[in-house]
C-alpha cells in the first residue's frame, strides 16, 4: 500500500497547532488595536483546513467522521446568522465604537468562524486512541513551556531591574501588551487569568483522570513510574496557577480537587483521594511560601483581599456597613459583577432571540447597575467601565461569562442549542473505561468553570477538549495499546 504523503505533513501541523495553543494574543496577527484575542494556533489550523479541502476537492477523499456534533453546530451557526440578521435589521444603524450593529454581527461571526475552524481541525486530527494520547502529550509540552516562562516572569518581577526589562521585551514579542508584567505572570498568554484558565481546561482533567483511574490514558493501564509522572504533572500545573496569581484559577483548582476528593472517597479510591489532598496541602503551603515574594500567588492582588476579609473583625464596618460592596471592592470584582448584571438584564429584556451575536456591548450603558457608577469602576483612566461607555474607546463591555453572553446575544433559543451540542460532545454513550469516565467529568467541570470567567469563542482550549471527549466516545470497545507500552 502506498503511504499517504500528506499524512506526515498533517501530523506535524497538528503538533505545531497544539504547541501554539498557549500563545493566545500574538502580535504577529494584524487584527487591529481592538482585538486582543489573537491565537497563533489559527495559522497551522488554516493550513490543515487547506489540506483537508485539497483532499476533498482534488483527491476526492471524504473524511470518515462521526456526524455527532456537526449537525447541532451547523444548526446553531444557521440560527445565529438568521436571528442576528433579523435583529440588526430592525435596529437603527447607529455607529458605536466605529461599528454599526451589522458590523458588530459580522465581526462576531468571523470570531465564531475561527472557533469552528479549531473544532473541525480537532475532529479531523483526533480520531483514535493514539491521536488522543499524542494530543494530550503535546498540549502538556506546550503548556509546560508557557508555565516555565511564567516562572521566569515571576523571578524577573521579584528582582526588577534589567532582568524585568529583558523578560518584558520577550513577553511583548509573544503576546499583545495589556498591563505588562507587574506582579503576576502570564506565560505566553494574553494575561494571567487566561494562563490559569488554560491550565484548568487543558491539563487538570487528564491529571485527575489519571489519578482516579490509575491509567496513563484511555485504554492504557498504569506503567512503571506512573506515580512519579503524575506528581510531576500536578507540580507543573499547580506551579503555573501559583505563578499566574489568578484568584479564579486558584479557586477553581481548590473546587475541582475538593470535588475529586469527595468522589474518590465515595468510590473507595483512597489512594486517589490522598493524592488530591496532598496536592491541595502542597499548593496551600506554596501560597504561604510565596506570600513574601510579592509576585504570583504572593502578590497583593491575591494576598491583600484574603488578609482584608479574614482580619476584619467587624464586617458591618466594611464600606460603611454595606458588606456586599466592601467584599466586592476588596476583591476588585466590581467590573465583573457589573458586566454580569448588565448582560443578565439585557437578556431579560430580549429573552428569546437576544440582541444578536457581538452586540451586547452596545447595551452596557443602558443596563449597567446604578451601583456601578458609584464605584471606582467608572473613574477616569479605568480600562473597564469608563472605556465601555466612551464611543471613541476600543474597550468594549462584555459579559465575561459565556453563559450570560449566549443568553444576552442569542437568547434562550441559541443558549439551548449550544448547550445541547456541548453536552452531547462530552457525554454521548457509555464510557469505555475509568479514564474516559473521569476525563469527561473533569472536562465538563473545567469548561463550566472557564465559561464563568471568559466569553470568547476563539480560544482553541474550548474546542480541543470537546473533540477529545467526542473521539473517546467513538472509540471501539476494545482499544489496542500502543506497541512497546
Amino acid at each position: 500500500m502506498t503511504a499517504d504523503p500528506l499524512q506526515p505533513i498533517e501530523r506535524r501541523l497538528w503538533q505545531a497547532l497544539l504547541l501554539c495553543v498557549p500563545v493566545s494574543a500574538t502580535p504577529l496577527l494584524p487584527f487591529g488595536n481592538g482585538t486582543l484575542a489573537r491565537p497563533l494556533a489559527i495559522v497551522p489550523a488554516a493550513l490543515l483546513l487547506i489540506l483537508a479541502a485539497y483532499r476533498l476537492l482534488v483527491l476526492g477523499q471524504r473524511p470518515r467522521l462521526a456526524g455527532d456534533g456537526f449537525a447541532a453546530l451547523s444548526l446553531f451557526t444557521l440560527y445565529i446568522i438568521i436571528s442576528g440578521l433579523g435583529v440588526v435589521m430592525v435596529q437603527p444603524p447607529d455607529t458605536f465604537k466605529g461599528q454599526t450593529p451589522l458590523d458588530s454581527l459580522v465581526r462576531a461571526l468571523l470570531t465564531w468562524g475561527v472557533g469552528l475552524a479549531f473544532y473541525v481541525v480537532a475532529r479531523l486530527q483526533i480520531r483514535n486512541a493514539a491521536d488522543i494520547r499524542m494530543t494530550l502529550r503535546f498540549l502538556f509540552i506546550g503548556m509546560g513551556v508557557s508555565i516555565a516562562f511564567a516562572g521566569v516572569q515571576v523571578v524577573a518581577m521579584a528582582q526588577h531591574g534589567e532582568l524585568l526589562r529583558v523578560v518584558q521585551a520577550i513577553t511583548d514579542l509573544i503576546a499583545v501588551r495589556y498591563d505588562g508584567l507587574v506582579n503576576r505572570a502570564q506565560g505566553m498568554t494574553f494575561e494571567p487569568s487566561w494562563l490559569a484558565t488554560q491550565i484548568i481546561v487543558l491539563l487538570i482533567p487528564a491529571l485527575i483522570a489519571r489519578a482516579m483511574a490509575r491509567q496513563e490514558g484511555v485504554g492504557l493501564p498504569a506503567l512503571p513510574g506512573h506515580a512519579l509522572r503524575l506528581a510531576g504533572g500536578f507540580a507543573v500545573a499547580i506551579g503555573g496557577l501559583l505563578f499566574s496569581g489568578s484568584r479564579f484559577g486558584l479557586a477553581c483548582i481548590v473546587a475541582m480537587l475538593g470535588l475529586s476528593v469527595f468522589l474518590a472517597a465515595l468510590r473507595g479510591r483512597i489512594l486517589a483521594a490522598a493524592t488530591f489532598l496532598g496536592v491541595l496541602v502542597a499548593g496551600g503551603g506554596a501560597v504561604v511560601a510565596m506570600s513574601g515574594l510579592g509576585a504570583g500567588a504572593g502578590a497583593t492582588y491575591v494576598m491583600g483581599p484574603v488578609a482584608y476579609l479574614t482580619e476584619s473583625a467587624d464586617l458591618n464596618s466594611l464600606a460603611g456597613g454595606d458588606v456586599a460592596t466592601g467584599v466586592t471592592d476588596a476583591l476588585a470584582l466590581a467590573g465583573r459583577f457589573a458586566a454580569a448584571e448588565a448582560a443578565g438584564l439585557t437578556w431579560l429584556d430580549h429573552p428569546v432571540f437576544g440582541v444578536s451575536l457581538g452586540n451586547n456591548y452596545r447595551y452596557f450603558g443602558e443596563y449597567a447597575p446604578d451601583w456601578a457608577f458609584t464605584t471606582q469602576l467608572f473613574t477616569q483612566g479605568a480600562k473597564e467601565g469608563i472605556g465601555w461607555l466612551d464611543p471613541n474607546s476600543p474597550e468594549k463591555g462584555n459579559a465575561k461569562n459565556l453563559f450570560l453572553r449566549l443568553l444576552s446575544e442569542t437568547g434562550v433559543v441559541g443558549f439551548a442549542l449550544f448547550i445541547v451540542f456541548f453536552w452531547r460532545q462530552l457525554f454521548r454513550g457509555r464510557p469505555h473505561d475509568a479514564f474516559h469516565r473521569y476525563f469527561r467529568l473533569a472536562s465538563a467541570a473545567a469548561l463550566g468553570f472557564s465559561f464563568l470567567n471568559q466569553d470568547t469563542f476563539v480560544d482553541a482550549g474550548l474546542w480541543i477538549p470537546l473533540a477529545l471527549c467526542c473521539a473517546m466516545n467513538h472509540l471501539p470497545t476494545k482499544i489496542k495499546a500502543p506497541a512497546g507500552e
